[in-house]
């Protein structure tokens, strides 16, 4: 799905977030967030479960008075493929274009047919979503967030659902087609950015740790120490 955001001059940062308090109503805040990121980084988000990334992403999608989104189009993968069970494969990928009531010409119609055939499932096309597999279905949605082109791209654990040899193919494919955008993915496996990200920060209870180089995660006790603020 898509967000519209004002446009700013390139060379400011893509995203601002100042002093954001993280967390629901009523309750204290997970961890309190001052973050820049500049356009085409490439972040890996990191943190134990509950710690706040899944609602960063959320709270980045929503708007905030504390974030500033300086490109036109942001596309969001949730955790949950958000599937319109009633619907085709190929309309469930076209879905923004649809809310949003822009004509699908041929083009659009090709491009998430070449996006079926990267995501290896183009025999399902006609499928509807209600039919697929966890997996498939995290497939579809990851095609969707593709096919928008947006400059930032926020991906909150898109491979979680897929066995180790899809996830390979995901990122590799991932790294491909976003390489001149914007990307924050929130992941609790450091090996999904490995491949087509060098940097990485942690959400603690002492709001974002980092910037890390991921190789360093490799070791499974400095990932526990970051993960826990100790680095």
């Amino acid at each position: 799905m898509t967000k519209v955001f004002e446009a700013i001059p390139p060379n400011d940062p893509l995203l601002s977030i100042d002093n954001l308090s993280l967390g629901f109503e009523g309750q204290p805040p997970l961890a309190t967030i001052t973050w820049m990121i500049q356009r085409g980084q490439k972040v890996a988000l990191l943190g134990k479960s509950g710690s706040g990334k899944s609602t960063l992403l959320d709270t980045i999608v929503r708007g905030s008075a504390a974030i500033r989104c300086r490109t036109h189009r942001v596309a969001y993968l949730s955790q949950q493929p958000a599937l319109l069970p009633w619907l085709s494969v190929l309309d469930n990928i076209l879905l923004g274009f649809k809310l949003r009531r822009q004509k699908i010409v041929h083009e659009h119609l090709e491009h998430a047919r070449q996006l079926l055939i990267d995501v290896e499932l183009s025999y399902l096309e006609n499928q509807k979503a209600h039919q697929l597999s966890g997996g498939q279905r995290s497939r579809v949605a990851l095609a969707r967030a593709l096919i928008e082109d947006a400059e930032l791209v926020l991906l909150d654990e898109p491979f979680a659902a897929l066995d180790r040899s899809t996830k390979i193919q995901m990122t590799k494919l991932c790294g491909q087609l976003l390489v001149d955008k914007t990307v924050i993915l929130v992941t609790h496996d450091p090996r999904d950015a490995q491949d087509w990200f060098n940097e990485s920060m942690v959400i603690t209870p002492g709001g974002l740790k980092g910037p890390f180089d991921l190789s360093n995660f490799k070791n499974d006790d400095a990932l526990i120490q970051a993960l826990d603020g100790d680095l």
